[in-house]
């Protein structure tokens, strides 16, 4: 298991601090001290940019909840960190961590980061405030992240860009002038539909946006949260976490990183999984929860070129031998069963 070390300025948080919330009291206390939010994190006037190959959003809810998802992925930072290094899953990546709150009832509900490498990245995260809120509504503000992301963000060199969303709920669905000019600033908006907004995040994006979805709490409701993200992602761009699951939350998302990367298959990204200690029943689930997923058709090409180049290796070790037909050379071409 990959521990930090030059990839990380902390190591992997020992499982014998792990709290029944499925994070470590190392997390609790570097991501739940601050009472108020940093207003330079604060969206309004901002652009954000980056030149690397791989610029990585990632908005998580930070709502009530979903608090405890925040403080697990900064325990799995350093193995995160450390994995796509070693593995190779992306080239030249930064990750923008956000956090996402309600704009109705919040007062800090969008807080976002600048992009820097994985192994910078607790600067960040330990400088968001995890308000805990949301209205009870079953709605957070993702559509105005999303809107930032599409509109104010400056990824000109991109080549394999993501937005991956942690959530459990639905997002609302218009946009208004006046609440994107006072969280933004400028008056260059307008009135404008989620749909809209989101379909721009993916054409910027490359089409890799997912949402890691967190069961809700109501089945009925939990269904429309789904039905409302495949609309505007697509049914293989929602990752079904479920509920109880949450620590498994790294290993998806680097399986969307691996797959969608084109650098892994999922049988390939499982065997990187076993390697790094996890058992059958994590296995298990990332292969159910990652099966949604249609990874590049590149990947099914190179599976298909190893085995066209196989078939001809084969055959060239085949006429390596002495030719049985009378007459005939072994490099006819004639004698070759490709």
């Amino acid at each position: 298991m990959s521990r930090g070390g030059t990839d990380y300025d902390r190591d992997v948080s020992d499982r014998s601090m792990r709290t029944s919330s499925g994070f470590t009291t190392v997390a609790e206390e570097a991501m739940a001290t601050r009472q108020w939010f940093d207003p330079a994190l604060l969206p309004k006037g901002r652009v954000i940019k980056t030149l690397c190959k791989s610029p990585i959003a990632l908005p998580f809810d930070v709502t009530g909840s979903l608090g405890g998802l925040a403080k697990i992925t900064y325990d799995k930072m350093p193995m995160t960190a450390g994995e796509l290094k070693k593995r190779s899953y992306l080239q030249d990546c930064q990750i923008c961590p956000i956090a996402v709150g309600d704009v109705v009832s919040d007062r800090g509900p969008l807080q976002i980061g600048e992009f820097v490498v994985p192994r910078e990245l607790d600067s960040y995260l330990q400088r968001l405030w995890l308000e805990g809120g949301g209205g009870r509504q079953g709605y957070e503000s993702y559509e105005f992240v999303a809107y930032f992301l599409a509109y104010h963000c400056d990824i000109p060199e991109a080549d394999t860009p993501f937005v991956i969303f942690i959530g459990d709920e639905r997002f609302r669905e218009d946009l208004h002038r006046n609440a994107l000019q006072a969280y933004f600033g400028g008056i260059e908006h307008e009135d404008m539909n989620a749909f809209k907004v989101f379909a721009d995040l993916r054409r910027k994006f490359k089409n890799n946006v997912f949402l890691i979805h967190r069961y809700y709490d109501d089945m009925c409701t939990d269904k429309e949260v789904i039905d409302q993200w495949s609309g505007v992602l697509g049914a293989d761009h929602v990752i079904n976490l479920g509920h109880g699951n949450d620590t498994a939350v790294a290993d998806v998302m680097l399986g969307i990183f691996a797959l969608m990367g084109g650098t892994r298959t999922l049988d390939q990204y499982l065997e990187d999984m076993r390697e790094r200690g996890q058992d059958q029943t994590r296995l298990a689930f990332v292969r159910r929860a990652l099966s949604v997923l249609k990874p590049p058709s590149s990947i099914q090409k190179k599976e298909e070129d190893a085995d066209q180049s196989q078939q001809v290796l084969a055959a060239e070790e085949k006429q390596k031998s002495p030719s049985r037909k009378k007459g005939k050379s072994v490099f006819d071409s004639s004698n070759w069963d490709v």
